[in-house]
C-alpha cells in the first residue's frame, strides 16, 4: 500500500462508518411503535377473532440516506485512492456513483424484513387484513384488539394492555 493511500486512511476509514451508520437510521416499526404525530390521537377499537395467520415479506425502504452517504463513502474512497487531480476527480465521480448504488441497496437490504398477515373476522363485521410483527405470538383462534388510529390498524390480545408509546 502506497503511503498515500495509507495516509488517506482515516478519511476513508470516515467515509465507510458515515456511510453505514446513516444507513442503520431507518426507523424501527412495529406492531407496538407508535410514531410522534400517532400520540394524543383518538381511535376506534373493536374485537375479533383471529381466522388465518402467515409470513408476509416487507419491502426494504429507499429514503436517499442510504443513497447521499453510499455517495459520500464512495466519492471520499475513490478520490483518496486516486492518484493526480484529474484521477482524483475522475476516481471520486465513479467511486460515488458506485457508492450511491450500494448504498441504496444496503438501506433496502437492512430496512427488509419479515412481517405476519393476521386475518381477523370482526365481531359482527368483516373479514379484516393487518401486516404487522408478531411480538405478541398472536396465533390462529385468539380473540384480539383491533387498534384503528391515525392511518394505522393494529392488533393487540384481547384484554392485554395496549401496546407501549415509545
Amino acid at each position: 500500500m502506497s503511503a498515500k493511500v495509507i495516509a488517506r486512511m482515516p478519511a476513508i476509514l470516515a467515509a465507510a462508518v458515515l456511510s453505514l451508520s446513516v444507513t442503520a437510521c431507518g426507523p424501527s416499526y412495529t406492531g407496538e411503535t407508535y410514531s410522534r404525530s400517532e400520540m394524543q390521537r383518538g381511535g376506534v377499537v373493536q374485537y375479533g377473532r383471529i381466522i388465518s395467520v402467515d409470513d408476509a415479506p416487507i419491502s426494504g425502504t429507499s429514503s436517499g440516506l442510504g443513497t447521499l452517504g453510499g455517495g459520500v463513502a464512495g466519492g471520499t474512497i475513490g478520490a483518496a485512492l486516486a492518484h493526480g487531480r484529474t484521477g482524483s476527480i475522475l476516481a471520486g465521480v465513479g467511486g460515488a456513483i458506485i457508492g450511491a448504488v450500494a448504498g441504496n441497496a444496503i438501506e433496502r437490504g437492512i430496512t427488509a424484513g419479515r412481517g405476519t398477515r393476521f386475518i381477523v373476522q370482526v365481531d359482527n363485521g368483516p373479514v379484516i387484513n393487518v401486516v404487522q410483527t408478531n411480538e405478541a405470538g398472536l396465533q390462529t383462534g385468539e380473540r384480539v384488539m383491533i387498534l384503528e388510529g391515525g392511518e394505522k390498524t393494529r392488533l393487540a390480545r384481547e384484554g392485554s394492555p395496549p401496546p407501549p408509546v415509545q
